[in-house]
């Protein structure tokens, strides 16, 4: 079934082949910012293996936030929040709200998820959240309870429905086209603002990698050379 929703061409989305290689070294504060430096960003997602986490994150953040003024973006499950002084949004990734179900997908309760939700918005901040649809099991009616807890909140709180893909030998399938419609149809019947991507939406902007290849703690002796550089783009991967 997934490859009748496979198509070819450089900006689709498909299936992981393989696991992600770990990192073989990770990068300092410091690190950081000095990549970041030339760049001006308005807006810094901050995502990966539950960033929150972070014993860092928040002077991340704070960083961020004196360097450049950024909007910054934290992706969380929503388990357990990190300060969020210098986060301006967050995106809550809700998997069901059943929470029977939450549990039989997740091994946890989904009701830590759903206070901390309350919580933040109590709290000022912009909120967004997404969910996964995944046809005969998260499916239509499911993300419509979703979106229907979101609007007990706020009725204005974006709400993004994004396609299931394969993940390693889970036996589900990628929703169709007309799957992501219906679900955003019901999610809409409650909600003023709904997102739904197929996975096939061309990117608008251009896809750079600002990690220089084998720049790490173990080689800051690079930076003066990255530093004198007019135009530090032509070092990064793309």
């Amino acid at each position: 079934m997934l490859q009748d929703f496979n198509h070819d061409g450089p900006n689709v989305l498909k299936d992981p082949t393989r696991l992600a290689e770990p990192p073989n070294k990770f990068l300092t504060l410091e690190e950081v910012m000095e990549i970041l430096d030339p760049f001006e960003l308005k807006q810094v997602v901050l995502e990966g293996q539950e960033a929150g986490l972070d014993p860092a994150y928040p002077l991340v953040a704070e960083a961020l936030h004196n360097r450049f003024g950024s909007n910054n973006v934290l992706l969380t499950n929503g388990y357990q929040l990190p300060d969020l002084t210098h986060t301006d949004k967050v995106e809550f990734g809700i998997k069901a709200i059943s929470e029977t179900l939450n549990i039989h997908y997740t091994g946890r309760s989904n009701k830590p998820v759903l206070e901390n939700l309350i919580k933040t918005y109590r709290m000022g901040k912009k909120i967004i959240v997404e969910s996964v649809l995944i046809p005969e099991y998260i499916g239509v009616e499911e993300i419509e309870r979703i979106a229907r807890f979101v609007a007990s909140v706020s009725n204005e709180i974006p709400f993004i429905i994004l396609p299931y893909f394969k993940s390693g030998e889970n036996p589900w399938r990628r929703p169709t086209k007309q799957e992501l419609e219906s679900a955003a149809l019901a999610a809409k019947q409650h909600l003023s603002t709904v997102y739904h991507f197929t996975g096939e939406e061309k990117l608008e902007w251009k896809v750079e990698s600002l990690f220089p290849p084998g720049l790490g703690r173990a080689d800051l002796e690079y930076l003066p050379v990255l530093k004198s550089m007019d135009e530090r783009r032509e070092l990064v991967g793309v």
